[in-house]
């Protein structure tokens, strides 16, 4: 789920520079705002981070810049220094918490480290700011999903639709979410779309083939998920769609061949573990179907305490989205 670059530039300069005083000839004038900034632009342009970084700290604690903040965020992000991004971005947030660009940052930094609780934080605000922005309510819909509250995730993201109905990541989160409520057909209208969209999607291919299963079409989700495997070897929800369609077909080796690779891929799926358990039941393994069971009933309990405990920290969901 890709979005716009990590820190989106915002741009605090006045609109005109006062007059500097005269100095000495021999005293040379310190770097302004403005040349810093620029100067760590071109730092970081020719790989040098380290005086990139350097020279925009020196902005934040002289000017207590923004932009710099932002900018040092993304080197950072870049570095893989998550901790020290979501610093730089919730000092950016304590001096511009209204700014669109620093709200938009910062979402996609923790959406990018699966934190839902500070991105709901930050997406609440930056989709009652600007309420006409689909992009804002799609990444408010895989917030709540990355939460598990799929039940206002399918809120959110079919208001993002009605903003863009054409974006394709936007039918994908939605038809994935409205699987996980068992609400297959509507799932696959979108999902459709989405791969008239994007033919090579593999997120698109697997879920759809997770609707068409739910609908009892098993020929065609046998078939996208075959395609999403092709693509992705290692694809999660593809990999369970098989398993599910195996467990029908009762070819129960193959569903559990398919099913252990879908847990590899994916150790929280409470649905892979269910349909394990049937596998193995089948196949006369009684201690693993019960393993997988057990392993299932407790994923789905995590799964329900930390809905609750995100609601309790941010006070959204149970239909309370903006």
């Amino acid at each position: 789920m890709t979005g716009p670059a990590l820190a989106a530039l915002l741009l605090f300069a006045p609109p005109g520079a006062p007059a500097r005083a005269a100095r000495p000839p021999s005293t040379a004038a310190a770097p302004d705002r403005q040349e810093l900034i620029a100067r760590a632009e071109a730092a970081a342009a020719r790989g040098q981070t380290a005086v990139a970084a350097r020279l925009l700290q020196e902005a934040v604690a002289r000017f207590g810049s923004v932009r710099a903040l932002l900018l040092l965020a993304r080197l950072q992000a870049g570095a893989h220094d998550a901790e020290g991004a979501a610093a730089s971005l919730q000092r950016a947030l304590a001096l511009a918490p209204n700014s669109e660009e620093v709200l938009l940052a910062a979402a996609e930094l923790f959406l990018g480290r699966r934190a839902p609780v500070p991105a709901l934080r930050v997406l609440e605000p930056l989709t009652r700011l600007c309420p006409s922005v689909g992009q804002y309510r799609y990444l408010l819909g895989v917030a709540l999903m990355q939460a598990g509250d799929m039940a206002d995730a399918v809120d959110a993201l079919r208001e993002a639709r009605k903003l863009e109905p054409d974006a394709p990541r936007t039918l994908v989160a939605l038809g994935a979410a409205l699987n996980d409520r068992k609400q297959h057909e509507e799932a696959r209208t979108h999902l459709r779309r989405a791969l008239e969209l994007t033919p090579d999607g593999v997120e698109a291919l697997a879920a759809l083939a997770e609707a068409e299963a739910g609908v009892g079409d098993l020929a065609a989700a046998e078939e996208h998920a075959g395609r999403a495997l092709a693509l992705r070897p290692g694809d999660a929800t593809a990999a369970v769609v098989l398993g599910a369609v195996r467990v029908k077909q009762e070819r129960y080796g193959e569903a559990r061949e398919a099913l252990q690779k879908a847990i590899a891929a994916d150790p929280d799926s409470p649905k892979a573990y269910y349909l394990l358990s049937l596998a193995a039941t089948r196949l006369g393994d009684a201690p693993a179907a019960q393993r997988a069971l057990d392993t299932y009933q407790r994923k789905l309990k995590e799964r329900e305490d930390g809905v609750q405990r995100v609601r309790k920290e941010t006070g959204l969901g149970g239909g309370m989205t903006p």
